[in-house]
Order: structure tokens, then C-alpha cells, then sequence
């Protein structure tokens, strides 16, 4: 599997992005401002059978606690455009569905059906991400077979953001 394609595959969910729609239901506990810590791991299954585990690790400056828009993955490629998230406050946490697209330059594009679980924990200084994401590959030149990516996430909050630089 190729190093471009494996960064597809790590980088979906764009939470950056403001919900399409929510539900009505009591609201989790709001995530604390600061910095925080984040950890991820992604187990890459194709349907042929062959498997990878990523594991990945990033510090966030979170202004923004609703948790529809914190960053739980990597930043995205410029090559990936997801539509507006669906989110549905459920009694855990949120539910959040989305699909992207990422089109490469050789033609090949990767539709990708997300599906995840955000729970936020410990008075909104932790929160935990679990989920699937399906892709399939059009327009390579061989029949690419399809893959999930299970992902999960934590974060918690280490302190304050640091201030800018004199």
C-alpha cells in the first residue's frame, strides 16, 4: 500500500466542519478551552484480507469546545472534500455521519463513508472517538479492492494554549 494512499485513509473525519443538522436530546458535558493531547489508532482491513494498524499522536490548540468542530483526526489533504457533517446528540455523546472524496492526480478518486461515536468524559477534559470508515476506489488503472478503516481516538486536555510569541 502506498505511503499517499495510506494518508487518505488516516486523515478522514473533517469535524473542523460545522454540522449539518443536530437533535434536540440533553447535551453532553462541553469540551474545557486549552491545549490538548490526542492519540489515534487506525486498523486498515482491505476486503482481500490484509491488514495495517497506524497510530498517530497530535497537539491541538482548541478554542472552538463544540465538539462537531474539534479536530479528533489529522488535518486533511487539500485533495479531500467531505460534505457537512450530520450530527445527532445521543446519550453518550454525538453521532456524526459524513462522506468525503478525495481526488488524486492520476485520476483516482476515493469515496469515503464515515460513521463515528464522540463521547466526551471527565467534565469536558477528555474525549473519546470510535468508528468505521468504508472507501472505495474509482478510476485506477487495476480494481483496487475496497477497504474499512476502524479508527479510534482519545484526547485530553494537558493545559493552557501558549501565548503568542514575542
Amino acid at each position: 500500500m502506498k505511503a499517499g494512499r495510506l494518508k487518505i485513509l488516516c486523515a478522514p473525519l473533517a469535524l473542523l466542519l460545522p454540522p449539518a443538522s443536530s437533535t434536540a436530546a440533553s447535551p453532553p458535558p462541553t469540551l474545557k478551552p486549552g491545549l490538548w493531547a490526542f492519540h489515534y489508532t487506525s486498523t486498515v482491513q482491505m476486503l482481500a484480507g490484509a491488514v495495517r494498524t497506524l497510530n498517530q499522536t497530535s497537539r491541538e490548540c482548541i478554542k472552538d469546545t463544540n465538539p462537531a468542530r474539534i479536530p479528533l483526526m489529522a488535518k486533511l489533504p487539500p485533495n479531500i472534500r467531505c460534505a457537512a457533517p450530520a450530527l445527532q446528540v445521543i446519550a453518550k455523546g454525538y453521532h456524526v455521519t459524513m462522506a468525503c472524496t478525495a481526488r488524486e492526480p492520476n485520476g483516482m478518486i476515493a469515496h469515503m463513508d464515515e460513521n463515528f461515536v464522540i463521547t466526551p468524559g471527565n467534565g469536558g477534559s477528555q474525549i473519546s472517538l470510535a468508528g468505521t470508515v468504508h472507501e472505495r476506489i474509482t478510476g485506477a488503472p487495476v480494481s483496487i479492492p475496497a477497504t474499512m478503516v476502524r479508527i479510534s481516538a482519545q484526547g485530553h486536555r494537558t493545559g493552557s494554549c501558549p501565548g503568542p510569541k514575542p
